[in-house]
């Protein structure tokens, strides 16, 4: 089926006076992005911000008159940028056609499907964007990536808390580490983590847990990583540290620039590393021998 959009420039605080427009003109939905360039960082409990300047875009079946009603939202006002028709189109493969092999220190790759590398020694991860966090474009995901390629040592065990998609997980199998384990408070992430292991062939080495369920049978790690927010970092301080064996390394990643010092200060490890990526900081730890 071939279909057409329309797009509209509004202030934040327009926006739940111009969605039910939308949809009541036959939108079969209805997306919210940034209009300008302001990312939106930790929201506190309860809160669902909004950017400032939103580009709100419907999208409608291909008999929809959208020049009609276009005329009709600049006539109340509105800012209408553009309307168009799209074609047909296989939606899932549009939306992975926006990623590329992405390849992260020497040696790792990130490939989605229908990509491969041609290159010598490099180490594959096969993954696609899905519904949870991780797919290495991120710049916290990629510090932790990097790391992993330039530190993991073949055979070390390896704790990834706050797995996501499990992308940090699979990378340090296929990167040679042993007696893997994998943490999130989210089901979803889970699942998805174990299917990803599963189209990587690492099934039987990532153990998947739940907070609550998580027995540490692999304690202490030689290698603990946690991509979360600075937030759950400060506040689970002494619990990751306590994951770490002697002479272990502790990898953080999901802060901002501007919240490193706090966390730096809720760790007693030692400090032995720090890279900053835009605007995002990773932090290296390591507990003495």
């Amino acid at each position: 089926m071939s279909w057409k959009t329309l797009a509209v420039s509004v202030p934040g605080s327009d926006v739940d006076d111009l969605e039910p427009l939308l949809w009541d003109s036959g939108a079969v939905s209805v997306t919210l992005v940034d209009g300008e360039d302001n990312p939106l960082f930790e929201p506190g409990p309860g809160e669902v911000p909004l950017w400032e300047n939103i580009t709100m875009t419907a999208m409608y079946e291909d008999d929809a008159d959208t020049e009609s009603f276009a005329e009709t939202l600049r006539s109340k006002g509105y800012t209408v940028l553009f309307t168009d028709e799209l074609g047909e189109r296989v939606w899932e493969r549009e939306w992975l056609s926006q990623f590329k092999p992405m390849k992260f220190g020497e040696n790792l790759w990130i490939c989605p499907s229908g990509y491969t590398v041609e290159e010598q020694d490099a180490v594959l991860l096969h993954l696609d964007p899905g519904l949870a966090f991780g797919t290495g474009t991120h710049p916290t995901t990629a510090l932790c990536l990097e790391w992993l390629d330039h530190n993991l040592k073949p055979g070390q065990s390896l704790l990834d808390y706050g797995c996501g998609s499990g992308i940090l997980a699979i990378a340090g199998r296929l990167l040679g580490a042993k007696n893997i384990d994998a943490v999130d408070n989210d089901p979803q992430a889970l699942t998805a983590t174990e299917d990803n292991a599963s189209r990587n062939g690492v099934q039987d080495d990532v153990a998947v847990f739940l907070p609550e369920d998580f027995s540490v049978a692999n304690q202490p790690y030689d290698v603990v990583i946690a991509n979360i927010l600075a937030q759950p970092l400060i506040d689970m301080a002494h619990q990751l540290s306590g994951y770490v064996a002697p002479g272990g390394d502790l990898v953080l990643s999901g802060i901002m620039s501007s919240q490193a010092d706090w966390v730096k200060r809720a760790y007693a490890l030692e400090l032995v590393g720090e890279k900053d990526m835009d605007g995002w900081v990773r932090l290296h730890f390591r507990r003495p021998a």
